[in-house]
């Protein structure tokens, strides 16, 4: 057995207690606790204690300093029950300290998955507008279950799915500007989809969204497109060059009229030249 033969306030660290035990020497550190623990295990001066007490008070500290610290940790935002069980594992925490540790954060509301999932649709729905295929995936790998994730994606319906889209294919229409209309609407359909929204509601979207069409642009882009094409066939006899660049341009989404008609311009440029 040991005696506690002084306890003295941490200086640098608030809420700290630095414990000594008589030793033949004169007073000697220890270890150091938490207030809390000082206080819960009743530690005085004169106290006795054997060196399972001390182990045990040294690994209820590790747990009360890992409490701290995954109490900070979810003081910057919001944390999947996942997310916490790995950050206390990377603080190389045992197994059975960090179950109690999070059903004592559950007990406190600290975390929550369902409220966790439902606050994350809002978020990425209301701000980053990404579609609810996305926001499953983002939620799976945060360790939420698919029936929370269910659940929480209820918040976002199909009409505000649909509205979200057309406000997107509207705003991007801008960046395939050199593209016929139907490459640009194929374009602007896959970016609906890639941002996690189905194949139906980008469709949809697109059908329904205002698209500009502007017959300079789509001529600029033809010719953009179908002079490096040209190009590149130019050493082929006429009937070939043709075939491949209304191959080409066809392929590019224009339509068989524009193709004719831009080819003549050139075949008259070529004649007059």
């Amino acid at each position: 057995m040991q005696t506690i033969s002084k306890i003295t306030a941490a200086k640098k660290t608030k809420g700290r207690y630095h414990i000594y035990l008589t030793k033949e020497q004169g007073d000697e550190y220890a270890f150091s606790v938490s207030e809390d623990l000082l206080v819960r295990e009743q530690l005085s001066k004169g106290r006795q204690l054997t060196e399972e007490d001390i182990v045990n008070l040294k690994e209820k500290d590790d747990v009360n300093k890992a409490m701290q610290k995954v109490l900070n940790y979810l003081s910057y935002r919001m944390r999947s029950e996942d997310e916490v069980t790995r950050y206390l594992k990377d603080l190389e925490i045992e197994e059975e300290d960090i179950n109690n540790i999070v059903e004592r954060l559950y007990e406190l509301q600290f975390i929550d998955d369902q409220r966790f999932a439902e606050a994350f649709v809002r978020t990425k729905r209301d701000t980053g507008k990404k579609g609810p295929m996305v926001i499953e995936q983002e939620l799976y790998q945060k360790g939420v279950s698919k029936l929370i994730i269910a659940s929480a994606l209820e918040q976002y319906p199909e009409e505000l799915q649909f509205d979200h889209a057309i406000k997107m294919v509207e705003k991007k229409q801008s960046s395939y500007k050199n593209e016929s209309m139907k490459k640009k609407q194929q374009k602007l359909m896959q970016f609906v989809i890639q941002r996690g929204y189905s194949q139906t509601i980008a469709g949809k979207a697109v059908m329904e969204a205002s698209i500009e069409e502007d017959p300079e642009l789509e001529w600029e882009a033809i010719n953009k497109h179908g002079d490096k094409v040209w190009r590149k066939y130019d050493k082929k006899d006429n009937w070939e060059k043709v075939q491949r660049v209304k191959q080409y341009l066809y392929g590019r989404g224009f339509n068989s009229d524009k193709i004719d008609e831009w080819i003549d311009m050139k075949q008259s440029e070529a004649d007059e030249g």
